[in-house]
């Protein structure tokens, strides 16, 4: 029974993997595109606001500011205005659940509410990316907020851990150089000049960009767009992206660490294609077929079947507009013959090199996710954010199925060749992480 319902999830994820609902678009004269998907099958709305912003475009004096304004942005605007954060119990009012997040390329702000509600969050949204409140109150508020979550990471051992070790992986002048969060030296000394000077450049309907996923009509929602967000005036001249650096230069400016836990960590480090490049799909096939989910090749050879390590954490970004690092960490108790383990990996790794891959495991691989993907499907925030993603990263929301389409053209070979032009030894380094000596 349990194969045949397999079966039959297959045969229908195969009929209904593509978006099953009309996505209309439009891009208003100030040039903030809207991008609208009918799915009319319960009464709730997903809105999300893309800006094109994430701590690649930090300078010095400024890191973490990024992050940093993912807060601010919920204090308070011109119009709606108060005490605490505002745009939360605002919205919270409306039945709204609320959100947003920063990564290294793009900060996204969203909120899942009821349909009858929504012109009232496009109000919000667009006064907020052209009024919101940057005085020395707000700024002391949450400056101390964000100093607080760094240092709240930074007492939790892995993070701790993560963190050291991340200052060791990407050469000067790299985009990705600092860590989201950013230093928090630099976040204590932000001044409000500094904010106004971040938000001027990056806050803008030419730098955004509007998805809406559920029982609306995309005309309807046209219209709030025009409404709201069209007599935005502001306009930035749009940074070409920086130069593209080298995949292979990444090497960890150490081999050895210490941290205060009673574990070892064998820390793999290895160069990852950025979006886009040619072998961006086949090094996260590769990847994930490695070491990035429970039935991966080394999680069964080193945790499940050889009983040589706790578990692997895979700590590896499919979004980035930039060649980065991967990494993942072999956590094992701090004992002798450790070393055991790094001759496992390296035999998995040399025998896709030398013998190449099953093509079955490819093939099952990209069946479940499939189905997973299927299902995905039935939720707007997650058909909403593989637009964005499509958007943000290919300038077409189109493309938002493109990932699984090119793992089902991808054969063994490749990702042989895959394996023997990134998971090589010049490549491939490891970082010894090691408890500290009493």
């Amino acid at each position: 029974m349990k194969k045949l319902f397999l079966l039959l999830s297959i045969i229908v994820s195969l009929q209904t993997l593509a978006i099953d609902f009309p996505i209309k678009t439009t891009t208003l004269p100030n040039g903030l595109k809207v991008i609208v998907c009918e799915k009319n099958t319960s009464p709730m709305v997903q809105m999300e606001v893309w800006y094109r912003v994430g701590s690649k475009d930090e300078w010095d004096g400024v890191r973490g500011m990024a992050h940093m304004f993912e807060h601010m942005m919920f204090r308070g605007s011109k119009k709606y205005s108060g005490e605490g954060d505002v745009y939360i119990h605002e919205m919270e009012k409306l039945g709204a659940t609320i959100n947003a997040y920063t990564t290294f390329d793009r900060t996204v702000y969203w909120q899942e509410l009821p349909k009858e509600n929504i012109e009232k969050v496009f109000d919000m949204e667009a006064d907020r990316m052209e009024n919101l409140i940057l005085d020395q109150k707000v700024l002391d508020t949450e400056r101390e907020v964000v100093g607080e979550e760094l240092r709240l990471g930074e007492n939790k051992w892995y993070n701790r851990m993560s963190s050291d070790r991340y200052k060791h992986l990407y050469p000067a002048q790299h985009p990705y150089k600092v860590d989201v969060i950013g230093n928090l030296d630099e976040i204590t000394a932000y001044t409000t000049k500094q904010c106004q000077d971040f938000y001027d450049k990056f806050y803008s309907p030419n730098n955004a960009y509007l998805v809406i996923v559920g029982d609306v009509k995309a005309e309807q929602i046209f219209e709030y767009a025009s409404k709201y967000f069209g007599p935005i005036k502001k306009q930035l001249p749009l940074n070409a992206k920086k130069t593209e650096p080298d995949v292979f230069a990444f090497v960890p400016t150490t081999e050895e660490m210490q941290i205060d836990y009673p574990v070892q960590i064998y820390s793999y480090v290895v160069p990852a294609p950025a979006v886009g490049t040619p072998d961006y799909y086949g090094f996260n096939l590769l990847r994930d077929l490695l070491f990035n989910n429970s039935n991966s090749i080394l999680n069964n050879s080193v945790v499940e079947r050889g009983n040589l390590a706790y578990k692997i954490v895979p700590q590896s970004d499919d979004s980035r507009l930039y060649s980065n690092v991967a990494t993942f960490d072999v956590v094992m108790q701090a004992q002798m013959g450790n070393a055991k383990v790094k001759k496992v990996v390296s035999k998995e790794i040399y025998d896709i090199i030398n013998e190449g891959i099953d093509q079955e495991l490819i093939d099952n691989y990209v069946k479940n996710l499939e189905v997973n993907q299927t299902f995905q499907n039935f939720s707007n925030q997650a058909i909403a954010d593989k637009l964005g993603f499509a958007e943000y990263y290919f300038m077409d929301y189109k493309k938002y199925n493109q990932a699984l389409e090119t793992y089902k053209t991808i054969k063994a070979e490749q990702l042989t060749d895959i394996c023997k032009k990134y998971f090589n030894p010049e490549n491939l380094k490891v970082i010894n992480i090691k408890p500290a000596m009493e």
